[in-house]
């Protein structure tokens, strides 16, 4: 009966626990072995916050709940494994870590209908979202979305893939994993390809005729190969890839065995970008139970664009011209009082 007693106290803790980080806007559910328990913490808005800190036996029960909801091994708690499950409107992706104090467990929380719809929902606006327009447009190519972990990347290339897609256009993905369920997109997983290798993988996407190439993420050689392959085919190729900024863009490309060579025949267009929290609008950025006292509640994205003519190659100039308008994205949106300038500034010396 006590067995039974705390599995039922795990479920129940394990549901609370993705109930509160819905609730509270969270991207993120962390489970961290620490001396003596587990530290429950949620990402909102960007930054870490810790909630509660649970028993160690609790934590390991709850990381285990976890791990069954995600159809994950749970004799195995010494190699890193992935899952997935889904919660009402939300998917959740699922990772765990061995640690030194035990297992870690990353739950991201992935809610399709939270995300904005449209480009200038999403943050664009004049020259940036006159650029964006553009790249929808172009008819061959490489457009890259460069930025750092959670800056908002996937939600770009989501936007625009939903722009793109319709009866008229074929639109194929390759992801790993798939982020977000799309209509009227064909979204391959990676990892569904049974050992396929990426770049075979592109070659089966190419032989469906699609009008749309696109790549969750472009993380090895091989991937950044396949991508610079596909799109020196005659079609237009969408990818994100991290990188800190456009500058460093031929330097990171350079490092996945994209020579800048290479780079300069393919890329067309690129988007680099950033994620900015809000002034909340319930206190005015004064401190409130809405924004947990910070002032700040929700994220905007800041952007800067390039776009190339046929037979251009991308310079460096350019690529600054991109960096300096993320820089003035973030200016402009705290003349609006949409961010503070605090905010702004520390966003702006990140690019």
């Amino acid at each position: 009966m006590k067995t039974n007693r705390t599995e039922s106290t795990a479920t129940d803790v394990a549901e609370n626990l993705l109930a509160l980080a819905t609730e509270l806007r969270a991207s993120d559910l962390h489970l961290e072995p620490i001396r003596g328990g587990t530290a429950v913490r949620v990402r909102v808005d960007g930054l870490l916050r810790q909630i509660r800190v649970l028993p160690r036996e609790l934590g390991e029960r709850v990381t285990a709940r976890l791990k069954a909801l995600a159809g994950m091994d749970l004799t195995d708690r010494r190699t890193p494994q992935d899952g997935r499950f889904s919660r009402e409107q939300t998917d959740v992706r699922v990772s765990t870590l061995p640690t030194l104090r035990g297992e870690a467990l990353t739950a991201r929380l992935l809610n399709g209908d939270a995300r904005p719809h449209g480009a200038e929902a999403l943050g664009f606006f004049g020259d940036a979202l006159a650029l964006h327009d553009r790249m929808l447009r172009l008819g061959n190519g490489l457009v890259l979305i460069a930025g750092p972990s959670g800056s908002g990347k996937s939600t770009t290339l989501y936007e625009m893939l939903s722009t793109l897609s319709g009866e008229s256009r074929s639109v194929v993905t390759l992801e790993d994993p798939v982020e977000y369920a799309m209509d009227g997109v064909s979204q391959v997983p990676v990892n569904g390809l049974a050992g396929v290798r990426f770049a075979d993988g592109m070659r089966a996407v190419l032989r469906q005729d699609p009008d749309v190439v696109a790549v969750g993420e472009v993380r090895d050689a091989e991937s950044a190969r396949a991508v610079h392959r596909a799109a020196i085919t005659g079609r237009p190729v969408f990818a994100t890839v991290h990188a800190r900024n456009a500058v460093t863009l031929p330097g990171r490309m350079n490092d996945l065995a994209v020579s800048p060579g290479m780079l300069a025949e393919s890329l067309r267009g690129l988007v680099v970008q950033r994620l900015v929290r809000r002034t909340c609008t319930a206190c005015g950025g004064n401190g409130c139970d809405d924004c947990g006292g910070s002032g700040l509640r929700g994220r905007i994205g800041a952007f800067g664009c390039a776009l190339l003519a046929d037979g251009e190659r991308f310079s460096l100039s350019r690529l600054r011209e991109a960096d300096e308008m993320l820089a003035d994205s973030c200016r402009a949106l705290a003349a609006q009082g949409i961010t503070t300038e605090e905010e702004a500034d520390r966003v702006r010396r990140s690019v």
